[in-house]
């Protein structure tokens, strides 16, 4: 249900929707990235409204841009963030161009980047645009600067976006309290109950080659100890085995939210795992659907998931090594050390000769956010207005966002770009053949995420 803002909110909708098909457009296939023409197009956008943005190469065409509107100082920042990048597509596999920008009949608007996230930072530019016309232009100042920072090369890390922004210019925005990113404000639904999530957390990474080692031979003669079978055998046992629960304080509000609105046996499961003493034991009697069951034991443990095999050279001789490699994911809270130990206790007394090579010297960092404070407390707010009926559920998410760069400024970050609670497979398209958004769906997000923002900065602390 729309809010009416202003008088001209059907056309701040056009505009933004126009906005939105412009960057789905200009192609920011990561690699090898390109952001410039989408930096370049967000610049000439704001400065038609007299605002003043800088934009950054870390590397020739790898564009960061970044502005502010500022406030009257008595309260930090909010950031709004988002990546331009996007990754590939197959054109032969799409019904419209992945660059089109295509809007059908239906108001369905196609572009890879679409879902992810090209939507959430052409909404961010709107929010800009709309707080210029709503305060700044009627002589009016907030009580917090808005800044919006549009980055680039999240899909391959961020190394020239913004990995490269926090080494190299944190003085531009790391005075903001927290910060609106994406990896939330998706709609799910179990047992008929919606939910609309709110990322408080993601997960670090710590990956590493398992290596095993044998005496090479003719492949003729079957050596069951070769390197190459034993590898075989503890790669199965990483691979089917779960390590140890841990529980975050995400996953806890997690839990809380889902044992408190959920009924019957689902609710008493979630309560249950929320207060046993060996919640491994309640997660493999969980009565839940296979992939709500497998997405619940990837956040409430470490993860090492064989990913790569690599051994041998020919079809007739048994190779004296063999290698796998293991996309290792870690808890907020847990160390290389900690994981190493699960690792090992998981393969056992059979293999404990098998190497661990670490794919980096360091882990890259897990996140989590305090869950309350002004932000939190107004999404809440506004979603019990938009989204009537729909609970608002704290998550950890298992892969990464550009959150893992800016949070170690000291920056809180919560990942939220709202979409409509009947709108419930935004993240399946992310990433997919035909990635799409109805034109509905995009001035929820516009309209939601403004409202957030003018509570924010027009409240006290």
């Amino acid at each position: 249900m729309p809010i009416s803002l202003e008088p001209g909110w059907a056309a701040t909708l056009s505009d933004a929707t126009s906005h939105f098909i412009n960057l789905l457009q200009i192609d920011t296939t990561n690699p090898p990235g390109n952001e410039r023409p989408a930096a370049q197009y967000i610049a000439t956008a704001l400065a038609q409204h007299d605002i003043e943005s800088v934009i950054l190469e870390s590397a020739p065409r790898r564009a960061n841009l970044i502005t502010r509107l500022k406030g009257d100082g008595s309260l930090p920042p909010i950031l709004l963030m988002g990546h331009m990048d996007v990754v590939m597509a197959e054109p032969d596999k799409w019904t419209h161009p992945p660059f089109s920008g295509h809007k059908d009949e239906q108001g369905m608007i196609y572009g890879r980047g679409a879902t992810d996230m090209k939507q959430t930072v052409a909404a961010a530019l709107a929010t800009l645009l709309l707080v210029k016309q709503n305060f700044h232009d009627q002589g009016r100042q907030p009580k917090r600067d808005v800044i919006f920072l549009a980055l680039a090369d999240e899909e391959t890390g961020g190394t020239f976006g913004a990995r490269w922004m926090a080494e190299n210019h944190a003085d531009l925005f790391a005075d903001a309290e927290f910060a609106l990113n994406e990896g939330g404000g998706i709609a799910t639904e179990i047992n008929g109950v919606r939910y609309m999530t709110i990322q408080a957390g993601e997960k670090g990474t710590s990956r590493f080659w398992l290596r095993a080692r044998g005496r090479p031979g003719h492949g003729s003669v079957p050596m069951p100890n070769a390197g190459i079978v034993r590898l075989a055998g503890a790669v199965h046992r990483l691979g089917s085995s779960w390590l140890p629960v841990h529980m975050t304080a995400t996953t806890r509000r997690f839990l809380e939210v889902l044992a408190n609105t959920q009924s019957g046996e689902t609710a008493a499961f979630f309560r249950q795992l929320l207060h046993s003493e060996d919640p491994g034991a309640v997660m493999d009697a969980a009565p839940l659907e296979p992939t709500m069951q497998r997405n619940l034991n990837a956040i409430l443990r470490n993860t090492a998931m064989p990913t790569i095999l690599r051994s041998g050279g020919q079809l007739n001789v048994i190779p004296d090594v063999a290698e796998a490699g293991i996309d290792g994911r870690l808890l907020p809270g847990q160390s290389r050390a900690d994981f190493e130990r699960e690792i090992r206790a998981a393969l056992g007394p059979d293999y404990t000769d098998l190497e661990i090579e670490w794919a980096t010297p360091e882990p890259a960092i897990a996140l989590e956010a305090e869950l309350d404070g002004p932000l939190y407390d107004v999404i809440n707010e506004v979603m019990a207005e938009r989204a009537p009926g729909t609970h608002l559920l704290p998550n950890l998410v298992t892969g990464g966002t550009d959150a893992k760069a800016i949070a170690p400024l000291g920056v809180k970050v919560f990942g939220f770009s709202p979409h409509p609670a009947d709108d419930l497979h935004i993240f399946e398209r992310a990433h997919a053949h035909n990635e799409r958004l109805h034109e509905k769906s995009f001035h929820y997000c516009v309209q939601t995420t403004y409202e957030i923002v003018e509570r924010v900065i027009t409240r006290g602390a």
